[in-house]
């Protein structure tokens, strides 16, 4: 395995206990658009640390600004956002199913727009993934079309972040900079659209805080920068591809801490989705890492 790809699979990992620790910070009486705000937020202060204590270039040329702007917009606050609004329509596993339709997407993309060479081996990987993702979530039953095109939505717009950190040249920007920036964007982007909204509440528990203060850190120093490596080191349709390890993640930990049930369809759905890991982990590299 490349370390590019151990690398997609960490940071999948990380994301896929979020939901788990968010529960815990539901419970102190934060919200959704809250909860995202924070964990947009709580770690600029650090971020800024870093750059500042290891003498990194802050100062981006007017051209790459506005690609990051772009990259934090409409890949990185609106995709939480619309996935945020989607529960208030269908349940929560249902539009988190609906979200992971971004492996296709960005393999698909990845082959129409900018003609990618795919191999059978990763055509077969992300086929394996996508069915396995929704055998995690009955969508047989009733539900509302507002909520349904909002969670597909959130899955387009993350394939965008993850396509466009290639395809912008932002993939080769200092990784822990333009997580910095994206951080603010998306803070400001989420402030903006919690005060005019009135989502935005901040008498929460002291819990709550913490926790949130958790999952900012684990996004920002974590799974966010690992992520962005990964893309840089082995392309997009791989790192959609890895991502799926994050619902895995995400029902185990659940069953362990939450006491949630695992039922029938999720492991075979569990299964698949390994299946297809493994076959991403044989197919031949898209990018040659530079580790």
């Amino acid at each position: 395995m490349t370390k590019g790809k151990l690398l997609l699979i960490i940071s999948a990992f990380i994301y896929g206990i979020l939901p788990v620790l968010a529960a815990i910070a539901y419970r102190g009486g934060v919200n959704g658009i809250t909860l995202t705000f924070l964990r947009s937020s709580i770690s600029i202060p650090v971020l800024y640390a870093m750059i500042r204590a290891d003498g990194r270039r802050l100062h981006l040329s007017r051209s790459v600004m506005r690609r990051v702007i772009i990259l934090g917009i409409f890949g990185g606050a609106l995709p939480i956002l619309l996935l945020y609004l989607s529960y208030h329509y269908i349940a929560t596993g249902l539009a988190t199913t609906l979200h992971f339709v971004y492996p296709l997407i960005i393999v698909l993309s990845s082959a129409v727009i900018y003609h990618e060479k795919l191999s059978g081996v990763t055509l077969g990987a992300v086929v394996f993934v996508t069915v396995g993702i929704f055998m995690f979530s009955d969508i047989s039953h009733g539900a509302s079309t507002a909520g349904i095109i909002l969670a597909i939505l959130s899955g387009i717009f993350y394939s965008f972040y993850v396509i466009y950190i290639e395809r912008s040249g932002l993939e080769s920007m200092d990784y822990i900079v333009l997580t910095f920036y994206v951080m603010v964007i998306m803070s400001v982007s989420v402030l903006i659209f919690g005060a005019v909204t009135g989502a935005l509440s901040f008498d929460i528990s002291p819990l709550a805080w913490s926790v949130s203060a958790i999952i900012s850190f684990l996004v920002t120093l974590g799974a966010m920068p690992l992520l962005q490596l990964g893309v840089r080191y082995e392309g997009a349709s791989t790192a959609g591809i890895l991502s799926t390890i994050e619902p895995i993640t995400s029902v185990i930990m659940g069953a362990v801490f939450l006491g949630e049930h695992i039922g029938t369809g999720q492991m075979m759905g569990g299964a698949m989705i390994l299946f297809g890991v493994l076959l991403a982990e044989k197919a031949p590299q898209h990018k040659k890492s530079t580790v």
